[in-house]
């Protein structure tokens, strides 16, 4: 833009504005391309932050894994700890409960078993639930109600050697008696010729705690000899027809200490027309071992 100045008289002060102007611009000018770039007031301190952040991070990322693992670790901890009380308990309720069961059971001097009679009903019940509350229960029980005699003669029936494990020989026996087709298996649940004729497998029909197959019968009083010995027969009859099926013959003997009663020999006499003519306890022995 041009200006037309009339008056030669305002040069002189025009010309001073446009200098004054020109050096004001020039030094801002200089000021700004010459001013020192940003220089923070601790470097150092800046540059290690920027050098340790990702350091951090990682770090901050390790301790929550870590502080993971751990919850992890204690949760399974507690869980381990929890099945193992669990386990335990379970254990020693059922150890109490097998106790229990064998206090009610011979050989044992209570009132009750006082009476050779109930003894042998008691063995007889045990047998015929070999396997109630745990496996071999009933013929631990018949085992541990005999003298050592009659232990001796069971473990020879079943092959046992001397100083066998008594557990051994209630599995040997169990595996004798309640095979097919078994004079003996009456005793342990397996029923009469009828029942194991129609049964492909009468091990599998073990008789239960309502349902037997036979009763049980003592026509005489227990002889007692008064010297810590004993005679008792009893007679096993069909639960629907009740005809006569096994006629035993119960030798009782004393333990000493106690008086508890205990089995010192059986007589075994068969009346089922499988298994006559019965021929006593040589009988017993041969068929069970």
């Amino acid at each position: 833009m041009m200006i037309f100045i009339r008056s030669y008289k305002a040069w002189p002060a025009i010309f001073v504005f446009i200098i004054s102007s020109a050096s004001q611009i020039n030094a801002a000018f200089i000021a700004r391309t010459t001013a020192p770039a940003y220089i923070p007031s601790n470097p150092k301190r800046t540059i290690r932050q920027f050098a340790i952040e990702p350091h951090n991070e990682n770090k901050n990322t390790n301790q929550q894994n870590t502080s993971q693992s751990s919850t992890v670790s204690s949760s399974a901890a507690f869980e381990d700890a929890l099945f193992l009380e669990r386990f335990k308990r379970r254990r020693n309720e059922a150890a109490s409960k097998i106790e229990a069961e064998r206090s009610r059971r011979p050989p044992s001097n209570s009132t009750h078993f006082s009476d050779p009679k109930n003894v042998v009903t008691s063995i007889l019940e045990g047998m015929l639930r070999p396997h109630d509350p745990v496996p071999y229960f009933g013929y631990e029980t018949l085992y541990t109600s005999s003298t050592l005699h009659w232990k001796d003669v069971l473990r020879k029936s079943v092959g046992a050697p001397v100083g066998t494990e008594e557990e051994l020989i209630f599995r040997a026996l169990s595996t004798s008696m309640e095979r097919d087709n078994n004079q003996f298996g009456i005793l342990v649940g397996l029923g009469t010729d009828f029942d194991s004729n129609i049964n492909d497998n009468p091990s599998d029909e073990f008789a239960t705690e309502d349902d037997g197959y036979y009763t049980v019968e003592f026509p005489w009083d227990t002889l007692d000899y008064y010297d810590g010995t004993a005679w008792v027969e009893c007679r096993l009859r069909d639960k629907q027809s009740d005809t006569l099926l096994v006629v035993l013959g119960w030798s009782m003997e004393q333990r000493d200490g106690d008086g508890a009663w205990l089995i010192d020999g059986i007589d075994w006499q068969d009346f089922r027309e499988k298994y006559r003519p019965g021929i006593g306890r040589e009988e017993w022995e041969r068929i069970c071992g």
